[in-house]
């Protein structure tokens, strides 16, 4: 792969987790074999990678090549077309990694309109960053993360419920990094009244995503810590319009909807410019989300013990059997070892 291709590609990757709905993308201008200007997708609703690269390379950028780590779009959204500025810049040539299924333009014919050589040189490592963005755009839901901590047989608690702590401190370590990676952290009411978290990160310079809990019937206790900190805004779902919201802390938002269904409640949070949600919650929420088909990636970290009992809190339950040819299939990315705890990561069929 050319390597200033690479670097696009390098500079989208760090932006991962922080745009929204919009894609992460990364953008960099060369000229006679120097960089002249680089660039990140750093918000939704603020500059695009190829304006910032531009702006950068400024007089430069006339006759240089811009490397992008996904096809310059050509729409006005809240910023113009990039396409435009890279013609309006007098760029000579565009080379990019991956093509964006989700425009309605022909890209490549504008930029050849007007004179500028397209060379689309597609990158496996730029399809595997922007596949669930895609499928998240045409559904318009976020997309996915789902993560388990759980025994060797399954259990995210003994039939007594408890639960701290099944995986070690190295694996909290690494949910608090997941955490800040994602617009929101979802979990249920459930979750809320036997843990009673705060579903921060705890990690010095991230981010706090936004945190969603689903309680269609409204029974929660607000006196409990996620009520009470600020840290980050709160969505509370809902089917019950009887809750006295002007009780309630200015970072608390409850949203009641007609119906509290797991897709309804995702096309809303994308409405809200949500872009990706990391599920964190008990088996009722966590069988409700893998039964929905929207999880993209299921995470599992197994502590190397076995819990046994009647299996009252087995990760995923269902009130019927199913063939096997229906059933939820992921497929095994990878696997690593995080202080004696397994975590495999899978990706939906």
């Amino acid at each position: 792969m050319n390597r200033f291709l690479q670097y696009a590609i390098q500079l989208a990757k760090m932006a991962e987790g922080q745009t929204g709905v919009n894609p992460a993308v990364g953008s960099v201008v060369v000229k006679d074999g120097k960089i002249v200007g680089l660039g990140a997708h750093l918000k939704q609703g603020e500059k695009h990678a190829e304006v910032q690269a531009l702006d950068m390379a400024g007089y430069a950028a006339k006759g240089a090549t811009i490397y992008v780590s996904l096809e310059p779009c050509t729409h006005f959204g809240s910023t113009p077309p990039c396409v435009n500025k890279i013609i309006e810049a007098g760029i000579k040539k565009v080379v990019y990694a991956m093509k964006d299924i989700t425009l309605d333009s022909p890209g490549d014919d504008i930029l050849a309109a007007a004179g500028i050589e397209v060379d689309y040189q597609h990158q496996p490592e730029a399809e595997a960053m922007y596949t669930d963005f895609f499928k998240a755009k045409q559904a318009q839901i976020p997309e996915v993360t789902l993560k388990v901590s759980v025994s060797l047989d399954g259990k995210q608690a003994t039939d007594e419920g408890q639960s701290k702590w099944i995986t070690n401190p190295g694996v909290k370590q690494e949910v608090f990094l997941q955490r800040a990676r994602h617009d929101a952290i979802l979990t249920g009411a459930g979750t809320v009244a036997a843990d009673n978290p705060s579903l921060t990160v705890r990690l010095e310079g991230e981010r706090q995503p936004v945190r969603v809990i689903l309680a269609r019937s409204g029974n929660l206790d607000w006196n409990q810590n996620i009520f009470h900190d600020p840290t980050s805004p709160v969505y509370v779902y809902t089917e019950n319009n009887q809750i006295k919201t002007d009780e309630l802390q200015s970072h608390v938002q409850v949203i009641v909807l007609d119906d509290c269904s797991i897709k309804t409640v995702l096309k809303d949070l994308y409405k809200k410019g949500i872009g990706s949600v990391y599920v964190e919650a008990g088996p009722k929420v966590t069988s409700q989300f893998l039964q929905s088909q929207c999880v993209q990636t299921l995470i599992i970290y197994y502590a190397p013990k076995v819990i046994g009992g009647s299996g009252a809190y087995q990760f995923y339950q269902t009130d019927s059997i199913l063939p096997l040819e229906q059933v939820p299939q992921f497929e095994i990315d990878h696997s690593e070892i995080i202080d004696q705890n397994i975590k495999v990561v899978l990706r939906k069929k």
